[in-house]
């Protein structure tokens, strides 16, 4: 049995940081070269836009609506079915998990998707505190004479030095490393630590994925966790080719990376999701998309959106709106006046056949446990802007009795 480790990273956009995506900006030429002695996949997804959500659809191969949770909290165990660390300390593997020490604090009890036998390697002084990541009324400060790099590769090395068994390691790199202030600014030094770590791990040891992107300013939204477009959760995935393919253009979710590592094999689907929340909560956000169609419904004001990614890939033109408020001149526009689209027709079955699946796997838990978690929110204020976002986020009839959810920044 070989080593595995699986090296992840927060708020990893591949086509903003990894030149192997396709980025301009970045030459990632460690990764560029594991790329090119694997398998690359272009459309692969998170099945959630958050860490211990998304953490949880990796190790148990189920998406969040799949799973028993139904709120995020800390939560014990997972024990709905074995995750990939259960299956390879039974195959006789020693299981390792790197990461930062807040991580430790917050996600990981949020997610508990590792067998009894884990070994956990909680790293100070790896993680910049930036954005949304550090309290309130706390000054951005960036951690003086930083060595992330070295401490995480001399963790690597200790757990080497010290075992004779079979590694799996999960390493899970933070938002931004120590000693670097912004989301993707320290790409540079997540590809230089995987050429230290080749040391230690062939190419076909590797698989290097992310949790979840980040909106990177898309529609004007500047973090993660809230939304499913694309920026927020489309990732990367660079696997050993076990499959005699350089490249893998069909749409997979990251509810498949337990099959990957584990059997070498992935299946395509005819529909992958991502939802914002378990299923209980008041803010989810659900996207279903199959083909070139990319649906989303909000469960706060059950309005929809429908994107073709094929003529659309920065998710402009909402479908099921007929008309679109234009600011400036304060008046509506039809959309087929303002935005040319040649394919209505194929979108109506688009939409039918994606409310259809939405409908047929969507929940809302029983009128007791939907009572007690809107008491629970409203004590923990909460839903203290509930109408401030209903009024802002408006809702519409749509085309094809729709309710289409109006675009960010109309009126």
């Amino acid at each position: 049995m070989g080593n595995i480790l699986l090296l992840s990273k927060e708020i990893l956009r591949p086509q903003d940081y990894l030149s192997c995506y396709g980025s301009k900006l970045y030459k990632t030429i460690n990764i560029d070269r594991l790329a090119e002695k694997g398998t690359v996949f272009k459309n692969y997804y998170t099945a959630a836009p958050s860490s211990s959500l998304g953490f949880t659809s990796m190790f148990s191969g189920l998406n969040p609506f799949e799973t028993k949770r139904k709120v995020y909290k800390m939560v014990k165990k997972f024990t709905q079915c074995p995750t990939i660390s259960d299956i390879l300390n039974e195959r006789g593997y020693e299981i390792h998990v790197i990461f930062g020490s807040k991580w430790y604090r917050t996600s990981h009890k949020r997610s508990r998707v590792f067998c009894s036998n884990t070994i956990y390697h909680p790293l100070e002084n790896i993680h910049q505190q930036i954005g949304t990541h550090y309290n309130k009324g706390e000054k951005v400060r960036s951690i003086k004479d930083a060595k992330p790099l070295e401490i995480i590769y001399n963790e690597v090395k200790n757990i080497f030095d010290n075992t004779k068994k079979p590694i799996f390691i999960w390493l899970h790199c933070p938002h931004v490393f120590a000693g670097r202030t912004g989301y993707g600014s320290d790409i540079d030094l997540f590809d230089k630590l995987l050429g230290m770590l080749f040391e230690y791990f062939k190419y076909d040891e590797i698989y290097l994925t992310a949790d979840h992107g980040h909106m990177n300013c898309d529609k004007g939204i500047t973090i993660y966790g809230n939304h499913v477009y694309e920026g927020a959760i489309k990732i990367p995935l660079i696997t050993p080719n076990h499959y005699g393919k350089k490249i893998v253009s069909d749409l997979i979710s990251n509810t498949q990376l337990k099959n990957i590592i584990l059997n070498n094999k992935y299946e395509v689907q005819e529909f992958i999701y991502s939802d914002s929340q378990y299923y209980l909560q008041e803010n989810r956000k659900l996207m279903i998309r199959s083909g070139d169609f990319k649906y989303i419904y909000n469960k706060r004001n059950k309005s929809e959106e429908l994107y073709d990614l094929k003529y659309d890939q920065n998710e402009n033109a909402n479908l099921l709106l007929e008309s679109i408020y234009n600011r400036n001149r304060q008046k509506n526009y039809f959309l087929e006046e303002v935005y040319y689209y040649p394919r209505w027709e194929i979108a109506n079955e688009a939409y039918k056949k994606l409310k259809n699946e939405k409908n047929r796997i969507w929940k809302e838990g029983k009128f007791y446990e939907r009572v007690l978690f809107k008491i629970k929110s409203i004590k923990s204020k909460k839903f203290a802007n509930v109408y401030k976002y209903l009024i802002n986020k408006r809702k519409v009839k749509g085309r094809w009795n729709s309710i289409a959810q109006q675009l960010f920044y109309e009126k």
